[in-house]
């Protein structure tokens, strides 16, 4: 729930209410049961809600039908995940991907904000203010969509490639960051390259891959790169429209995964990246090699180093980063 909670401050909604339900037997109508759909109708007029997040995912029909009942909006988690990712997209690449992503989920769903299908996006579409139109999106429109995007996408995949075989002729080692949204990725990413890529402590700031050259010695050279961050239950139409940067993982001779040593659940986080690692089919070896840097130590001014093969640094304060490196060196030679 405090994800979810967190997902929603990061797009500026107000939260009047939580509520845990407990679902014996799934509705395959509404999700829930006619007494616990009447109990939040009640709370739905009494505080004047005019928005339900459900944090799971809804079927086309649920949404639709707990829209008539309830006579407000509703988004599931997907939606609400997308919809960050639209709001942080910069690069083209990163716009085509969110927009991919949106496609696949709008395709058989009621959706709002669209006036006609070649309309720009503003805002936020899901869960937007008032005076929005409901209408039924044409399928064949769609789908001529998300296969132009695709085909544009898959132009960007084959550039992928040609960089790729250009690496490898050089034997050119390259080690991918992964790990949970807000982990601390990029600002790893920019200590060790010493690059000055944007980095912000917010959900999904980083959705586009970049590669960079990490000297290591005054002889030894990788690649890094730094990919968009893992969340628990990743809508399935992500990894859909973001194939072309998990080829990278895919490709990537090492991972790195990065982990807030300060969460609570920070383990339950590393098994949530190994599940979605797992989701992408990557090559299960590189799954159990992979290396685990545990960051942010400098907020509970935790000693960097390495202790029980765990890598412990702070890519803020630029601690750590040294014996780090001589795990990478390790690594290659």
């Amino acid at each position: 729930m405090s994800e979810m909670v967190n997902l929603c401050i990061n797009l500026d909604i107000n939260i009047l209410g939580k509520r845990t339900i407990n679902i014996k037997k799934i509705n395959a109508s509404t999700l829930i049961g006619k007494g616990t759909l009447t109990d939040l109708l009640e709370e739905v007029n009494f505080k004047k809600l005019t928005l339900l997040i459900c944090n799971c995912s809804l079927t086309p029909n649920q949404q639709r039908n707990l829209e008539n009942f309830l006579k407000i909006k509703v988004v599931d988690r997907s939606g609400i995940i997308i919809e960050i990712f639209a709001k942080r997209a910069l690069s083209n690449e990163g716009k085509m991907q969110v927009q991919l992503a949106e496609l696949i989920y709008r395709k058989s769903r009621l959706v709002r904000a669209w006036t006609h299908l070649e309309r720009q996006r503003g805002g936020t579409s899901f869960v937007g203010g008032p005076g929005e139109l409901q209408i039924e999106l044409d399928r064949r429109l769609i789908q001529e969509k998300i296969d132009k995007i695709k085909k544009r996408l898959k132009n960007v995949s084959n550039r992928r490639k040609i960089q790729r075989k250009s690496r490898y002729k050089n034997n050119f080692k390259i080690f991918a960051l992964v790990g949970y949204t807000n982990a601390g990725k990029t600002k790893l990413f920019n200590t060790l390259t010493k690059k000055n890529q944007k980095s912000e402590d917010k959900l999904f700031a980083t959705l586009d891959t970049k590669i960079s050259r990490v000297y290591l010695n005054d002889k030894l050279t990788i690649g890094l790169i730094d990919t968009v961050g893992f969340i628990n239950n990743i809508p399935t139409q992500l990894i859909e429209s973001f194939k072309a940067t998990f080829e990278e993982i895919h490709n990537a001779d090492f991972i790195i995964n990065v982990v807030d040593i300060n969460e609570k659940n920070f383990k339950e986080k590393i098994e949530n990246t190994k599940i979605t690692l797992n989701e992408i089919s990557l090559d299960i070896k590189k799954v159990e090699n992979m290396i685990t840097v545990y960051n942010k130590i400098d907020i509970q001014n935790k000693k960097p180093g390495i202790k029980n093969n765990r890598n412990y640094v702070s890519a803020l304060m630029g601690t750590g980063i040294t014996e780090l490196k001589n795990i990478l060196i390790s690594k290659v030679i």
